[in-house]
């Protein structure tokens, strides 16, 4: 693979120096022009070099060129058109240059003043991606930074959950499309396959991705071939910042708190961490099980004052380059976030009988940074960019449950403890090429290199009861109720493209094109765990009181023989190697596209994809081995055909319709048979499972009745074959199968975006506007694996909401040099299932919820900036519930998130 990736670089390399002597034989000015109101180009308007005979006119898309002669130096671009105010763009112009300028004119009837033009500037690339949206040949939607920032919201997971069919789990992170979840979707940063963070999803975590990062998000709910195969519900493509225009230096900072947090009498902290998120030991310190070399204490410490902060900074300078120009952004944030639970955990028989009933509270600290730098060449009508990200998130847990356990004899009440820290790393490193080598031919190259380090480093459990008023270990045969884990995850995967655009050139007025190339995605991971068990030999009563564990567990009372190190493979020679699995997955990817419009308002899309799927896992633990049961292998090829229709209705409408295949693959996590245990219930992966192969088929007719609105409506269906889901079986061990044969998902989206009030000022318009969407889903399948007893011949897909419901309302409000925004989310999803049950089980239902948010910007003489935020006002109880033989369900997990406030502020230099 690296000699791949040198030849690929290589190639990009030649590639870019021979288009460049190409390019070096033009110099000049081209651009376009567009109305800052309505963001539509003007055709015939007047472009002249001032001090120069040199000039010209825009066409009928608003574009204009003018050659100039081989000189360096700064020109002055002046644009008129009847009924506008005249315009003076300056610019400079390098040796075998081609600059590109964007011009905007105001109507003479506006009077707007240099910020507000800067802010309708900015403003209009909301409105240039709907308008995007409607000239696109495929089912695209977008959402860019400034909508991020108008809507409340400042990550991508925030603004994703505002779209149509689209929802966040309230008790786990990232996103359901269409009911569909994360084993079903796919995401890529600037087209090149991106990994997750934390190895227990496939997809990264979105709220890494702040407007300081992204230029604007693409969701394709539909499949094409220029699409990863793996995908079901969407591929979400987030292109990333770059810069453009002046230089800048930009810092901020806000601060705020969690309502529950911040008044929580007792709030723990881990010891071995800190609040920047360094740790005082990441790996297993034991070498020799008869010595107790750890360095982190089993007993907390307190936190009075847990209050969230983030800091934030970006840049971006320009330099002019002897044959193009080479511009420079850099940004970077560290976000701290205090949250504190208390609620109920519960387990349950289906016909109701209660084993386990106890009181919850966890405190949770959460630190993550991010850092990007996106470095860009472009030189006459060709450019290559490198990108290099870096996210680093640490998660800081201690939880305790306190009350029933039906195993406990009568009387005794059950103490379970668990402090843990999930510390991920995750390098980003791509290098990006789009070559336009003629009229006909363009190139689009890239590779990228991805690293992960996943590591959940001394994960500290007691399992401890209360018998007759005293405190005492609960202590099983090995001592696992009372364990020290340390495990960790490397994660290597390299990506590459390698798309060709041919352009037929007898039919210019006509979208007509041919697309090629190759894909791939090679992936490595290596786990390992070890688990160090305390078996208790001496007396089990806790002399110091149940918040002083380590007067038991230490150096003296381990060389005292009150108890005795074990791992998971016992005490003897081979007692300290780990339990692990290894994974491989390579696919290899060619496609085909064919854009062909037949006229003015009929567009056909039509493309094939062949990947190329060997993914092998192999592993070894305690109960079994890939030596012994063969390793989890999946070797496929797949043909992947899909079909594009759009049909322009009028000017201001589409019809659209789609159709194609795709498939899912199993998680490596899904795959491999590690057991893992939690408070209430164990994990664990099943190596036999299957992809799943799924049909898509979409329908929408979409209205674009002026700037910035949109109504649309669209219908959609899926067939599944050899569906995944997570269920349950005994002894409340949740693991994953293929449950059944087929599945079926149909649904409706409707979507509106509206101006409902607008009045003008002399310092600009001031707007009211309004969006919502509705989604309506129908799920159903099959439960009938031959391995698995289920209660219900059928289910609704887990995940998978029956409705879901998004609004907005913002006010835009302009003052002298300075405007203001406020708005007002909600968003609301119904009942789901969260885990299928089997044999006495039946279904856990995640209970739907509302969420109410509250923002509002200020921005101030285009330096200063100023927030509010008011995030989950509602406050909804979280709830999984379990379906039982009476109808009525049982609660096994309540608690509250609590809201969060925060204010900040930023300058702009």
């Amino acid at each position: 693979m690296i000699k791949f990736s040198y030849y690929v670089a290589l190639i990009i390399s030649m590639v870019t120096i021979q288009v460049s002597r190409t390019a070096a034989q033009q110099f000049g000015v081209k651009g376009k022009v567009l109305d800052i109101e309505t963001y539509k180009p003007i055709p015939g308007v007047s472009i002249k070099i001032a001090n120069t005979t040199l000039a010209t006119s825009t066409d009928e898309a608003g574009e204009f060129s003018i050659n100039l002669p081989s000189k360096t130096g700064e020109y002055t671009l002046v644009s008129t058109f009847v009924g506008y105010d005249p315009d003076s763009t300056k610019f400079n112009l390098q040796a075998n240059d081609w600059e590109f300028v964007s011009v905007t004119l105001i109507n003479t009837n506006s009077t707007l003043d240099e910020v507000v033009v800067t802010r309708r500037r900015e403003r209009a690339s909301e409105i240039a991606l709907l308008e995007e949206r409607k000239l696109s040949n495929l089912m695209v939607e977008k959402i860019g930074a400034q909508e991020l920032s108008r809507k409340g919201v400042s990550d991508a997971e925030g603004a994703l959950t505002k779209m149509s069919g689209v929802t966040k789990s309230a008790s786990g992170a990232n996103v359901f499309v269409r009911g569909l979840g994360d084993r079903y979707n796919s995401t890529t940063l600037n087209g090149l396959a991106l990994p997750s963070e934390d190895p227990l999803n496939k997809n990264i975590s979105l709220d890494f991705f702040g407007t300081s990062v992204i230029d604007n998000i693409a969701v394709n709910k539909t499949f094409n071939p220029a699409l990863g195969g793996d995908v079901a519900g969407a591929n979400i493509d987030i292109l990333s910042k770059e810069f453009s225009g002046s230089d800048f230096f930009q810092i901020g900072a806000s601060s705020g708190i969690n309502s529950q947090a911040i008044k929580a009498e007792d709030f723990k902290k881990i010891d071995g961490t800190n609040w920047f998120g360094s740790l005082k030991e990441r790996k297993s310190p034991i070498t020799d099980l008869t010595s107790y070399d750890f360095a982190n204490n089993w007993n907390p410490s307190q936190i009075k004052t847990p209050i969230n902060s983030s800091f934030s900074l970006s840049g971006g300078k320009r330099f002019n380059l002897a044959n193009g120009t080479l511009n420079l952004f850099v940004t970077g944030n560290m976000d701290s976030e205090y949250r504190y639970y208390d609620g109920v955990i519960r387990q349950t028989s289906t016909a109701g009988t209660i084993f386990l009933d106890q009181e919850m509270e966890r405190s949770e600290y959460n630190v993550s940074k991010t850092a990007m730098a996106n470095l860009k060449y472009s030189f006459g009508n060709h450019s290559i960019s490198f990108n290099s990200m870096y996210i680093g998130d640490q998660g800081q847990s201690y939880g305790q449950n306190y009350g029933l356990n039906i195993s406990d004899d009568d009387g005794d009440i059950r103490l379970w403890r668990r402090q843990h820290v999930v510390d991920n790393h995750l390098f980003v490193n791509q290098l990006l090429s789009k070559l336009e080598l003629t009229n006909d031919w363009t190139l689009d190259l890239g590779v990228g290199y991805n690293h992960v380090s996943a590591n959940e480093p001394d994960r500290r459990t007691n399992n401890i009861l209360l018998r007759d008023g005293t405190y005492r270990f609960y202590n099983n045969a090995n001592g696992a109720d009372n364990e020290r884990y340390y495990s960790e995850i490397g994660e290597r995967g390299w990506t590459a493209k390698a798309i060709a655009t041919y352009k037929f050139e007898n039919d210019r007025n006509f979208e007509r094109k041919i697309d090629f190339g190759y894909n791939g995605n090679l992936v490595r991971r290596d786990f390992e765990v070890r688990m160090f068990n305390h078996n208790v030999k001496g007396d089990v009563t806790l002399s110091h009181g149940v918040d002083d564990i380590d007067d038991s567990f230490n150096g003296g009372t381990l060389a005292d023989d009150y108890f005795q190190l074990t791992t998971n493979w016992g005490a003897g020679v081979s007692a300290l190697k780990p339990n692990w699995y290894n994974a491989k997955k390579d696919i290899h990817s060619a496609l085909v596209v064919g854009t062909y419009q037949f006229s003015e308002k009929f567009t056909g899309v039509l493309g094939v994809r062949y990947d190329r799927v060997n993914q092998v896992i192999d592993y070894e633990i305690q109960t079994r081995t890939s030596v012994a049961d063969g390793p989890s292998t999946i070797d496929k090829n797949y043909i992947l055909p899909s079909l594009n229709l759009k049909y322009a209705l009028t000017e201001k409408s589409n019809l659209r319709a789609s159709a194609s295949r795709s498939y899912t693959l199993p998680q490596f996590i899904e795959l491999a048979p590690f057991q893992n245990t939690f408070a209430t219930f164990k994990s664990e992966g099943n190596p036999d499972l299957s992809p799943v192969e799924n049909n898509n088929f979409d329908l929408k007719w979409e209205l674009f009745p002026s700037s910035g609105e949109l109504v649309s409506v669209g219908a959609f269906f899926k067939s599944m074959k050899n569906p995944i889901a997570r269920v349950e079986y005994g002894n409340n061990i949740m693991t994953y199968h293929n449950i059944g044969s087929t599945a079926e998902i149909a649904g409706a989206e409707i979507e509106v975006k509206k101006n409902l009030l607008k009045t003008s000022t002399g310092y600009g318009d001031n707007i009211l506007s309004a969006g919502a969407n509705v989604s309506y889903l129908y799920s159903s399948q099959k439960l009938e694996a031959s391995e698995v007893y289920f209660g219900e011949t059928r289910s609704a897909l887990q995940g998978a909401s029956p409705l879901l419901a998004n609004a907005d309302v913002s006010y835009l409000y302009n003052g002298n040099r300075w405007n203001l925004t406020s708005s007002i989310v909600a968003n609301y999803f119904s009942d789901r299932v969260f885990m299928i049950g089997t044999h006495t089980y039946k279904n856990v239902i995640e209970k739907g919820v509302p969420t109410l948010d509250f923002v509002t910007n200020a921005v101030i003489n285009d330096k200063w900036g100023v927030n509010l935020r008011v995030r989950n006002m509602l406050n909804p109880k979280i709830n999984l519930e379990r379906e039982t033989d009476s109808n009525e369900n049982i609660v096994l997990e309540s608690y509250k998130r609590g809201v969060d406030a925060s204010v900040g502020i930023s300058y702009k230099f």
